[in-house]
């Protein structure tokens, strides 16, 4: 095209123009811009290309590619119902070639390779066993063995996606039984690039074929188990099956620090001490002071106990809160008395209208008016079903509650049995801590901003004797983070 608008040639010359391409698009784009390049498009087969062969040749071509893709893929399927390979074969295999006794060449085919079928087992039994997919993938590298096409084994090799059946882990050959037909390809129309996308589970043909099976069908089956397990763990965990973000935090305040001057994240930057990241990593802010990580952590837990429920805070807190909470339940119950009552009148002219139906008394109307009376039932029944759950009050002793709470759980961070836990308690009081330098050198300011509902939550729920006996309580703050 570039050449063409530079008119270092005089005309493009081909076989046919489904030689040229059979996409609608792609002819009528390389068309118009041949066009206005002055430069024509000629073929042996239809000669000059005008609009009318763009339009009639082009779309003959598209249907002939698409009905091409369709007896491949009929034939495809035929293989595989007939026990053959239709595509690749996997790790673990090497395809047989050999003639049959036509003397044709026999196509698709494939054997166990022995030198790779003790790896496969090896990384079911390992998964099965609880070792991650990334030290199995490093742990076979170091070996010198190759991946899958000689490449070098990675975590997404062993794991692939499930949903597809495609990674080591997830296909189904190495219990013999072949699946075909659980994705196909569409081409991207701004990169060209083929993109998989997976069919309905009702669409994919599977084959049994057990002269392939590598793994056993319990060790298949554990697999599948933990699989499942670690499915559930990250999707409670994230709410979007996301891994990563499942992740415990590594250290008590990670994630929870500002930078007081650009309002960055400080994090771990040097030698165990926490730091503006902006100013460690991007040098785009000019706060270069550090704290040791477990200065912090005591300054953030002695504000926690000491000073951010002091009793003037703690007195107008408890008073707004309970205001709110009071206001809230009159409205609730103020909304649930009528609507008692609206149900009961409802009920009773429903009834008077059965009642007049049964002694003989029935018009037309009546239909109608019990249509618009359920329908008025319904709507109350669903809003009644949508009021929030009464609000408890809340305990009178809250500071004492909390500060004692915040000793125990302090002491918990010290047991490694009970830190992680201890850990996502503490976190769920705090909003967020702001580090200023201070005036003199090394000088650091913290200023602890603390979550409202996470505190009066925690000192709630600690406040139950039930729950004061067990050695850690969580409780993740809810609803909106007001500020104390």
């Amino acid at each position: 095209m570039q050449a063409a608008r530079a008119g270092l040639f005089d005309m493009v010359l081909a076989e046919a123009l489904d030689r040229i391409s059979r996409d609608q698009a792609d002819v009528a784009t390389l068309y118009k811009h041949l066009q206005f390049a002055r430069v024509p498009l000629v073929t042996l087969a239809e000669g000059e290309i005008s609009e009318l062969h763009v339009g009639l040749k082009g779309t003959m071509n598209a249907l002939f590619l698409k009905d091409l893709a369709k007896k491949t893929h009929r034939g495809q399927r035929g293989r595989v119902e007939k026990g053959f390979s239709a595509g690749p074969v996997g790790y673990g295999y090497r395809t047989v070639r050999r003639l049959s006794t036509e003397g044709e060449l026999v196509r698709g085919e494939c054997r166990i390779e022995p030198s790779e079928a003790p790896v496969v087992e090896r990384i079911f039994r390992e998964f099965a066993a609880g070792k991650s997919p990334r030290a199995i993938a490093c742990a076979i590298t170091a070996q010198g063995i190759a991946g899958p096409a000689g490449r070098p084994w990675s975590n997404t090799t062993v794991t692939g996606k499930r949903c597809q059946g495609v990674g080591i882990l997830n296909n189904e050959l190495y219990v013999g039984r072949r699946v075909w037909n659980h994705k196909h390809y569409l081409k991207n129309p701004l990169t060209g690039q083929r993109v998989a996308r997976t069919n309905p589970q009702a669409e994919w043909v599977r084959v049994e074929v057990p002269h392939l099976r590598i793994v056993s069908d319990d060790l298949w089956g554990a697999v599948k188990q933990r699989q499942d397990a670690l499915t559930d763990k990250y999707t409670q965990a994230t709410q979007a099956s996301r891994m990563h973000l499942g992740r415990r935090p590594v250290h008590l305040l990670s994630g929870l620090v500002e930078c007081g001057l650009c309002g960055g994240k400080v994090g771990v930057a040097v030698n165990g001490r926490y730091g503006c990241l902006n100013h460690h990593r991007r040098h785009i802010c000019s706060n270069n002071r550090t704290i040791r990580r477990e200065v912090l952590d005591q300054r953030a837990l002695a504000g926690l106990a000491e000073r951010l429920v002091s009793p003037d805070k703690v007195q107008a807190a408890v008073a707004a809160y309970a205001e709110h909470i009071n206001r809230e339940n009159r409205e609730q119950h103020a909304q649930a008395e009528g609507d008692r009552r609206a149900l009961e009148k409802i009920d009773r002219a429903i009834a008077g209208i059965m009642t007049a139906i049964e002694d003989g008394l029935y018009q037309p109307a009546m239909k109608s008016r019990m249509a618009e009376l359920e329908r008025q039932k319904a709507d109350i029944a669903a809003r009644v079903a949508q009021l929030p759950q009464p609000i408890p009050d809340v305990h009178p002793g809250i500071a004492e509650i909390y500060k004692r709470e915040m000793t125990r759980f302090t002491q918990a961070l010290e047991d490694p049995e009970t830190r992680l836990d201890a850990s996502q308690a503490i976190r769920s009081l705090i909003d967020r801590i702001v580090l200023h330098p201070g005036d003199k050198r090394g000088e650091i300011h913290a200023t602890l901003h603390g979550a409202l509902v996470g505190i009066l939550d925690f000192a709630r729920e600690t406040s139950d004797p039930a729950a004061l006996a067990t050695p850690v309580t969580t409780k993740a703050a809810s609803g909106s983070r007001e500020r104390l």
